[in-house]
């Protein structure tokens, strides 16, 4: 199974623009968690950076020191698998790196709830609006409160599909 990259990005889109997280940057989560019904709450010993219990309409945040921007991702990852993937199993994000044997089709839901996120987070629009006129990536992570490996990976993402 390939992900679908284009079906992730504008599933998120769409959830975007009809949200009223779209109203401020960043992206209020809390907004979205809400419209979608869904609670986000920390969970100790959690063995993966986040988990989706979809029966519980419920995602499950490790609790750690890992800075606030990548658990924000990690909700937005797990946003992406309740709006692209079946309801009817937990869904932990996976860090790859430490688990580097996966079945091709956790890989592809993986991968397209990362785009899904990305595009939550930094709409392509928008960042490829700012990367025009000349914003830095410290820019982008300031305005989309994102981690400074996010905005890069972002900004180089949409850089190389500009050029």
């Amino acid at each position: 199974m390939m992900a679908n990259y284009d079906n992730a990005t504008m599933q998120a889109k769409t959830l975007l623009n009809n949200s009223q997280a779209n109203l401020s940057r960043p992206v209020n989560l809390a907004i979205i968690l809400n419209e979608q019904g869904l609670s986000a709450q920390y969970k100790d010993g959690l063995i993966d950076e986040a988990l989706l219990n979809p029966m519980q309409k419920t995602i499950y945040i490790r609790r750690d020191d890992m800075p606030i921007t990548r658990k924000l991702f990690s909700i937005a990852h797990e946003i992406g698998h309740w709006i692209l993937h079946s309801r009817d199993k937990e869904r932990p994000r996976i860090n790859f790196s430490d688990n580097p044997i996966i079945n091709t089709q956790v890989t592809a839901e993986e991968q397209e709830a990362n785009a899904f996120a990305a595009e939550l987070l930094m709409p392509y629009d928008e960042v490829r609006s700012f990367i025009m006129q000349g914003y830095s990536i410290e820019y982008l992570m300031a305005h989309f409160n994102v981690s400074y490996e996010f905005a890069y990976y972002r900004y180089n993402f949409i850089i190389n599909m500009i050029y």
